[in-house]
């Protein structure tokens, strides 16, 4: 590699190996590109240094979620090759319109991938669980992916859905909103389709952050900085396996105690009834 190309940012080509992550790694990230403190490069720099800090054998991935629920007001219709993702940072949009990055079909919560299981994270995703099992999530469970959190807490670890799933918690069918509705809005071939969800929508992960203490102690999450980010990298089956382990030791241990947020309240109370709180 020559370390003064100006497609690769070396720092974080340093910090990424310093942490933990190895080429030929599949690894969905979760990321603030503010947190990294660039001033001499841009984020198709950053895109580009994880690809090349990857290999050929390995596999980038992120969120692309797009929340094309049918029930939000004056909500686009959900185009894969179009619709920019919603609130997922930056470098999302970047890797979404990277030469040769796929990007899956689900219409609430698509994933961008480039590499090696890049295809078979994305391909065949229109009505499958949205980060649950089957997911393009599950499929970077199955492959034995990592995940790094860079800039951000595990707040924003939407693998933890995936453990909610996976421990088959009784309040995965509660929407996050229930005005959303239970269909999206697809665009194919010019005109607008309403579509039916499997009955499994995210929540709220407003207190996902209580794994960050906890991953920590079982020596499941390694702390370093990628460039000015705080960062974390998990194995995502080590953690997925102790995620699990907890949830069904303390079914209301992922969910928030706002008294106004509508999924942890209902979800709080399907427990209550089943006897599991």
């Amino acid at each position: 590699m020559n370390s003064n190309s100006p497609h690769i940012v070396q720092n974080i080509f340093d910090d990424l190996g310093q942490l933990g992550l190895q080429r030929g790694d599949c690894v969905v990230v979760h990321s603030s590109y503010k947190t990294l403190g660039l001033k001499d490069h841009c984020p198709s720099d950053v895109i580009a240094t994880f690809i090349e800090f990857l290999g050929p054998d390995g596999t980038l991935v992120m969120p692309t979620f797009t929340y094309s629920y049918c029930g939000i007001w004056n909500v686009k219709p959900f185009n894969p090759d179009t619709t920019p993702g919603s609130g997922n940072g930056i470098l999302t949009e970047v890797l979404r319109m990277y030469p040769g990055a796929l990007r899956s079909a689900h219409p609430t919560y698509s994933v961008a991938a480039i590499g090696k299981y890049a295809r078979r994270i994305t391909q065949n995703k229109e009505q499958a669980s949205p980060l649950g099992l089957g997911s393009s999530y599950g499929e970077a469970y199955e492959v034995g992916a990592k995940v790094l959190l860079m800039g951000v807490g595990n707040s924003r670890n939407s693998m933890l859905h995936y453990a909610e799933a996976a421990a088959e918690m009784p309040y995965n069918d509660i929407p996050f909103r229930e005005f959303w509705g239970r269909s999206a809005l697809v665009e194919k071939d010019g005109k607008t389709t309403e579509v039916s969800l499997p009955n499994e929508f995210p929540a709220c992960s407003a207190n996902f952050g209580v794994a960050d203490a906890f991953l920590a102690e079982k020596g499941l999450l390694k702390r370093g900085k990628v460039c000015e980010a705080d960062s974390m990298l998990m194995d995502v089956q080590d953690m997925v396996t102790a995620v699990v382990e907890r949830l069904r030791q303390e079914p209301a241990w992922l969910l928030c105690d706002n008294f106004v947020c509508e999924p942890c309240t209902l979800a709080k109370r399907r427990l209550r009834e089943r006897g599991m709180i």
